[in-house]
């Protein structure tokens, strides 16, 4: 009984990477309906006739502010539900030298802010500022990351939010109004946990843009992983399901402006030797934001 405990606990204690304190609810959260992006109600101006694809030459820096809200529910070997909530900005800048198979990224970690009633955890998150990380973006915008620091769970989660920044697209690029799919093996992220994750997305690029004057690109993703590990000199695995709503920001010259969007992940944490195992449900909310 007490690595089921402890399973759930290692869930919260992710969690508390940047969270509040947890809490207690009544009952289960409600499963959310089938999620849909948000869409912009002034869009008035067409999009130009401009296929969207990433550069191909040159470079530059840019910076950007990376937003994220989530709540993660464990059900406790008790029946008992806990609730751990956390928010936080981190602030990245990003160096890309792109080239013809694909652009090179340099990112780094400037600081990481919790949000207004998270101030506790701020020494947590200082963990997670200067980590760096190069990766790779090819000409479909699948962002590998090849290597770098991740000294704490804040870092590695920050970092598989880079992986989510730019959107699929075909090599040859998409003119405003296409609807493509796309299908890729990646490694990420279950809650606390490294994990092997297979996504499937349906993308569509609007006809209007936006008050920014990019295009937008909604993404819904549906999401498959497992992995396995060693906690508490035992072997745990894990398992989870998602799905994602993203709405995307694209300038004609493959910049992101904007990505706004929600996560749902249903996981099962095990002790195969023992034959426990922790349910919890991951729900997040996004806001990625270029800031120069």
């Amino acid at each position: 009984m007490r690595h089921g405990w402890r399973i759930a606990g290692l869930l919260l204690g992710a969690a508390c990477a940047s969270g509040g304190p947890a809490s207690r609810p009544g009952g289960p959260a409600p499963a959310p309906a089938t999620p849909r992006p948000s869409i912009d109600p002034v869009r008035t101006t067409p999009a130009p006739p401009v296929a969207l694809r990433y550069p191909r030459s040159g470079g530059g820096i840019v910076r950007y502010a990376f937003h994220r809200r989530d709540s993660l529910a464990a059900t406790m070997p008790s029946g008992e539900t806990q609730v751990q909530q956390l928010a936080r900005t981190a602030y990245l800048t990003l160096t890309l030298v792109h080239a013809d198979s694909g652009s090179r990224i340099t990112a780094v970690v400037d600081s990481v802010r919790p949000d207004s009633g998270f101030a506790f955890a701020a020494l947590l998150l200082d963990s997670a500022r200067s980590a760096r990380w190069t990766a790779w973006r090819d000409t479909t915008g699948h962002t590998r990351v090849d290597a770098g620091t991740s000294p704490s769970l804040a870092a590695s989660q920050i970092r598989d939010e880079l992986q989510l920044l730019f959107p699929p697209l075909p090599p040859q690029g998409v003119l405003p109004g296409a609807r493509w799919t796309d299908s890729t093996t990646m490694d990420g992220r279950v809650s606390a946990f490294a994990a092997t994750e297979v996504v499937h997305s349906q993308l569509a690029a609007g006809t209007l843009l936006s008050a920014t004057g990019a295009v937008p690109v909604e993404v819904l993703r549906s999401r498959r992983a497992s992995g396995t590990g060693t906690q508490f000199g035992q072997p745990i695995s894990v398992t989870g399901t998602g799905a994602d709503s993203l709405a995307y920001q694209l300038l004609t010259d493959g910049r992101v402006v904007q990505v706004e969007g929600r996560r749902w992940t249903d996981l099962v944490v095990s002790l195969p030797t023992i034959g426990q195992s922790v349910p919890a449900r991951e729900s997040s909310t996004l806001q990625f934001t270029l800031l120069r």
